[in-house]
């Protein structure tokens, strides 16, 4: 994908941390003095770390250079994006109809976490019903389709082949910056080592980090790929969700149109903590 400094950007996450995954892309935009938003979807606060990590947030951007009014923190429960779908749906309608993005990065469908899954189905649909119709794109984090000697995991790859996955390249100052970030999330440490083993600098630079179109015609009541999917398999002991429950979600929420009335269509300002629950 070629880099455009002209264009607006959106990059939606599901939770503080999602984002070194892609962190070294945005890092290239900002360089290029693009206009870049991000936006959480949920509060980080399963385990009562919430202010923990909204604080490895604050550092996280201060390291990445992006402005405190282009970060949006919504505030859905973790965990609770799949129960929350409908509101979920309506703030992030809301968002992308002030922010009117040309490119939307959106965590990927595959299976990983519900939160991911929800965050990728609430671009496609956010950006629907918001009537524009930026370029959609999704990166992956983790997920269950992995080689059984891998324990199922597969880590910053996609679940599957298709659509053809494609990379950015990363320069020093993005792959220094990713790794910066990587580090700050110190709480999560237990995603952040393996996230840390798939980043290095020489992947990195002759690879790049990986992302793929996001289908505006996916079947989101079909699983991401064949087999167990990652939450069914490893954290539905405490999770409890199921796959069923993330799609009767999506089949609710569009079985019922929400009207909204559109907002004005200039660029988004000063609303860096905005909808803050």
């Amino acid at each position: 994908m070629n880099l455009n400094p002209q264009a607006r950007y959106l990059f939606l996450f599901a939770h503080f941390d999602d984002d070194v995954f892609v962190a070294g892309t945005m890092k290239l935009l900002l360089q290029q003095s693009a206009e870049l938003h991000c936006a959480w979807l949920t509060s980080g606060d399963y385990f009562g770390k919430g202010n923990v990590r909204e604080k490895e947030l604050d550092r996280a951007m201060s390291i990445l250079g992006l402005p405190e009014s282009h970060v949006h923190r919504l505030g859905f429960p973790d965990l609770g994006l799949v129960k929350e779908m409908g509101d979920a749906l309506e703030e992030v309608t809301e968002l992308m109809t002030r922010v009117r993005p040309d490119t939307v990065f959106a965590t990927a469908y595959e299976g990983g976490h519900p939160d991911h899954d929800a965050v990728n189905f609430l671009a496609c649909e956010g950006s629907s019903r918001a009537g524009i119709q930026p370029e959609l794109y999704e990166f992956p984090l983790y997920n269950g389709a992995g080689k059984p000697y891998h324990c199922h995991w597969r880590i910053n790859s996609f679940a599957t082949d298709e659509p053809r996955p494609c990379f950015n390249r990363l320069d020093n100052a993005a792959i220094r910056c990713k790794h910066r970030i990587i580090r700050t999330y110190s709480s999560q440490w237990m995603y952040m080592v393996p996230a840390r083993l798939s980043a290095t600098k020489r992947r990195l630079s002759k690879i790049g980090e990986p992302y793929r179109p996001c289908p505006r015609d996916r079947d989101y009541t079909i699983p991401p790929h064949e087999g167990r999917i990652n939450y069914e398999r490893w954290f539905n002991s405490f999770m409890k969700i199921s796959f069923q429950d993330f799609s009767r979600a999506v089949s609710d929420v569009r079985a019922v149109p929400r009207e909204m009335t559109p907002l004005p269509t200039g660029r988004i300002e000063g609303r860096g903590d905005s909808h803050l629950k």
